[in-house]
């Protein structure tokens, strides 16, 4: 098992209506959606060190997919709580939280940088070439140099392919969670709150923690994975499936299910966060349950080499 930092270093500030919020000349605003925090993400937050001595973002506080739901996907790889910790995690010290509301998206062009930019006095705005803003996507990074101080950056590219959530969301539902990991320049994560299973598991050797999700994440292809669950700011080496359990009877949905490795205690209730780092092998279904024991003992020994 391994402790985990905190992120107290990261300053939280709530954009009200009629909320004065303390000038931010002297920083650089992230403007974006950011789902995944990928490393296209990433080159934002390395460039606005070069430009401001202090680094905030601006996050939608929930998940716009919630009004556009036809829109790209409509699943996502991270809430804006997840955006919040791996922005900290990258050193950056503001998160300006705007609580996301229909009207926001009915806002023009001006009234959006009349309203939430110019409040906020930034020295510096450090966004994608491709951002855009206000209703029906209108507002262009043009329209920002007009107003304020902008470094736009080209997406980040590969051997000429781009590095874009699109493209990660892809990887991740074929089961190529290593090259979705290398795009995000870390593990995938998903987090829920652990809630009561069949206790199947539990009889042969194997408890799990089985997740229930307030969030639409993107579940990863059926299997099982190598990784992390972090529970009370300790991340515990873990074998992870994604499936709907055919051998001790088919679900409905796929499900979340981890196992901790050398845990002991009652995790019912609480939060936790789930992190793919390598995939094993395809869901299967077995004769009986001295079956499926036999390949976990197996899984279990190549998860242990796999995290060393």
């Amino acid at each position: 098992m391994k402790q985990n930092g905190g992120f107290s270093n990261m300053e939280i500030r709530i954009l009200m209506p009629g909320v004065k919020q303390p000038s931010f000349s002297d920083g650089a605003l992230l403007l974006g959606n950011f789902d995944g925090v990928h490393r296209g993400h990433q080159t934002l937050v390395f460039a606005a060190r070069n430009v401001e001595s202090h680094v905030g973002v601006l996050l939608f506080q929930g998940n716009p997919t919630d009004f556009f739901p036809n829109h790209k996907s409509s699943k996502i790889l991270t809430t804006w709580e997840d955006k919040v910790r791996l922005f900290a995690s990258l050193g950056v010290e503001y998160a300006y939280l705007l609580p996301l509301d229909a009207s926001l998206f009915r806002e023009s062009k001006e009234e959006f940088m009349e309203k939430v930019l110019r409040p906020l006095n930034p020295g510096y705005l450090v966004v994608g070439t491709d951002y855009t803003f206000g209703r029906h996507a209108e507002g262009k990074v043009e329209d920002l140099k007009k107003e304020f101080s902008v470094l736009a950056l080209p997406l980040l590219s590969e051997e000429g392919k781009k590095i874009a959530t699109r493209t990660i969301i892809e990887e991740i539902e074929e089961g190529n969670i290593s090259k979705a990991n290398e795009d995000l320049g870390h593990d995938y994560q998903i987090r829920g709150q652990v809630i009561e299973g069949f206790h199947n598991g539990r009889k042969i050797g194997y408890p799990t923690a089985n997740l229930c999700l307030s969030d639409p994440y993107v579940l990863p292809k059926s299997g099982v994975y190598a990784g992390w669950t972090e529970v009370d700011g300790v991340s515990y080496p873990s074998m992870i499936n994604v499936g709907s359990n055919p051998t001790v009877g088919k679900l409905h949905h796929p499900i979340i299910e981890t196992h901790l490795i050398d845990f002991t205690g009652d995790l019912y209730g609480k939060m936790v966060t789930v992190s793919f780092h390598s995939y094993l092998r395809g869901e299967k279904k077995f004769a009986d349950l001295s079956a499926l024991e036999n390949q976990l003992n197996s899984d279990l020994i190549t998860i242990k080499k796999v995290l060393k």
